[in-house]
């Protein structure tokens, strides 16, 4: 099976090929029983596209308006060698002689599942028969996974951290249809190249054909195609000759894997605190923002089990400066915003909240962006300064507790709980006056926006002091906070 010509990608219409979602004027929907696995194979796909296509910016408006021929499909994949999509090749590097390989079950690749013997290996499933065989098909999303998403942290001494970083938040303009999708997410070489500083004999081999050697990988020396599909570890899966169901994507197989062999690459990549320490420069990569510090440039990631997207959608997309840090969008955002914005798309974030070698939490969201990015994402800002500011006035109500002389801890408890159910129905809101971005005015949407999360503000606040109405020196003090919250008005 090849990844550029044969069907192993899973829709509500069977397996489909790269070739067919891209030449096609049907809408396929991918079909995967995992947000993770369905945001990894939009990320895979479009990677796929960039290295298939080779567009440039021109070529990748060219194809959003009039879309792929199969002759141009079949011409572009003339031109490059398919060997090393052969599924026994594909982000399949050959073990070193002598190497100590390790193994695992395949519900590793699946962030979440809790399968491992550590205090911490906490999980957000509690049976790992939930996943336990995929097909062979899934193997492919589920090793790129393993490369680009999951935290080295999750296999301990023998994790390794990909060229993204552990645990990076991942953001995908989305289109009005799967293929759109992928072309909106593909990446043109020349606006690419723009805006990195590639040596002129960077490598753009692929890492499967020529590993990296050396305790440090190099940035500059790492070419747009090499990147995409970065290694950090030398994989092999096991195939048993047994029918049964996948369990990633659920479609009926006579072959299925349940193990999967592991050893890590001995360099480091710039994601790492040795390879910055080593001067190994952040590999720009297309789905990342990044946040640039005096001491390096590290990936955005998600902050703890109660953090929700909406909190920093502003940086996402216009980026933000703080005394000590610069939060700047991913580049595929960029290239969308400055070159290929022409109608309406959406933006996609997700991600793994981890905490050490446990996966917490995950970020699946969508958001609605104004048709023009460069002209009104001023609203947008405007939304979620709002959401920030009713946060920040409902904490403040809440600190009058502190003063009462009860356990620090305990009044610390009421008021996380009550800011996390606020930040968790926030996200909703936030999401759905979104919708409207494109129909009303910054005004209108900061006045709509300041209405429904003032509302929501109160309504938490409320029920604490409804549960605390008898505790009479807590109920005198939320009584003084209450002014802070409704002074919002």
């Amino acid at each position: 099976m090849n990844l550029l010509k044969d069907p192993f990608i899973s829709t509500t219409d069977g397996k489909v090929s790269l070739q067919e979602i891209l030449t096609s004027e049907k809408d396929y929907q991918l079909q995967y029983f995992f947000d993770e696995t369905q945001l990894a194979m939009l990320q895979m796909l479009a990677s796929l596209t960039t290295v298939v296509l080779k567009p440039t910016i021109a070529q990748l408006k060219d194809y959003l308006a009039n879309g792929v021929t199969t002759e141009q499909y079949q011409q572009a994949l003339a031109n490059i060698e398919t060997k090393w999509f052969e599924d026994t090749s594909f982000m399949r590097a050959p073990f070193p002689a002598k190497s100590k390989i390790a193994d695992g079950p395949i519900t590793k690749l699946v962030s979440g599942i809790e399968c491992g013997s550590s205090a911490n290996a906490l999980g957000l499933f509690s049976d790992s028969e939930d996943v336990s065989q995929s097909c062979s098909d899934c193997t492919h999303v589920l090793n790129y996974n393993l490369h680009m998403n999951i935290k080295g942290e999750c296999f301990g001494p023998t994790g390794a951290t990909g060229i993204r970083g552990g645990g990076s938040i991942t953001t995908l303009i989305a289109g009005a249809t799967l293929k759109e999708t992928l072309l909106l997410n593909a990446i043109a070489s020349d606006f690419y190249h723009k805006c990195t500083v590639l040596n002129d004999t960077a490598e753009t081999r692929y890492m499967w054909d020529l590993p990296p050697t050396g305790a440090i990988y190099q940035a500059q020396n790492i070419g747009l195609e090499r990147g995409l599909f970065a290694l950090a570890y030398h994989v092999n899966f096991q195939m048993e000759d047994s029918a049964g169901y996948c369990h990633i994507c659920g479609n009926k197989t006579e072959q299925v894997v349940r193990v999967f062999q592991r050893v890590k690459f001995t360099g480091a990549y710039g994601s790492t605190k040795n390879g910055r320490d080593n001067g190994a420069g952040w590999w720009l990569h297309p789905y990342t923002p990044r946040t640039e510090k005096e001491d390096g440039t590290y990936a955005v990631c998600a902050r703890d089990q109660n953090w929700q997207s909406w909190q920093e959608l502003t940086s996402y997309i216009v980026g933000k400066e703080t005394d000590k840090a610069t939060v700047k969008p991913a580049f595929v955002f960029n290239q969308f915003q400055n070159e290929l914005a022409q109608g309406k798309a959406n933006i996609l974030i997700g991600g793994n909240i981890a905490d050490q070698g446990s996966i917490t939490g995950r970020v699946y969201d969508l958001y609605s962006m104004p048709a023009s990015l460069s002209k009104n994402n001023r609203r947008i800002s405007q939304v979620i300064d709002v959401g920030l500011e009713q946060k920040d006035k409902l904490s403040q109500s809440f600190n009058k507790m502190f003063g009462v002389g009860y356990d620090k801890n305990f009044v610390g408890g009421i008021k996380e709980q009550a800011m996390q159910r606020f930040t968790s129905n926030a996200q909703q809101i936030i999401q759905q006056i979104l919708l409207d971005v494109d129909r009303k005015e910054a005004a209108q949407l900061r006045k709509d926006a300041a209405t429904a999360l003032n509302s929501e503000a109160k309504a938490v606040f409320k029920s604490v002091q409804r549960k605390y109405q008898h505790d009479l020196p807590l109920f005198k003090a939320l009584v003084k906070g209450e002014y802070v919250l409704y002074k919002a008005n």
